[in-house]
């Protein structure tokens, strides 16, 4: 299930983070709002593995009050993939 409308959190810092993996804000975004994303709470953070302009993304976030900091986003691996079709699928 995705996330309702959020507010991300970004600075030069997670922009510059992610672009290192080749991601980028726009990706993030759409991927936030994929309505077959499979999110992960474990303590504040939440693990979000999406669609993105064609890829499948695993994010990281971190939430802040009533936002959200995107702390890493990259390709899902394999496994990530895999979960991330049979859940579409169903």
């Amino acid at each position: 299930m995705p996330f309702k409308p959020i507010r991300l959190i970004w600075t030069e810092r997670n922009i510059s983070h992610i672009a290192k993996h080749g991601v980028s804000v726009k990706e993030v975004e759409e991927a936030i709002r994929d309505r077959y994303a499979i999110v992960l709470k474990h303590k504040c953070r939440y693990a979000l593995i999406g669609s993105a302009l064609g890829r499948i993304l695993f994010i990281v976030l971190e939430k802040i009050n009533d936002e959200f900091y995107v702390v890493t986003a990259r390709d899902a691996n394999r496994k990530e993939k895999k979960r991330y079709k049979k859940m579409k699928k169903s």
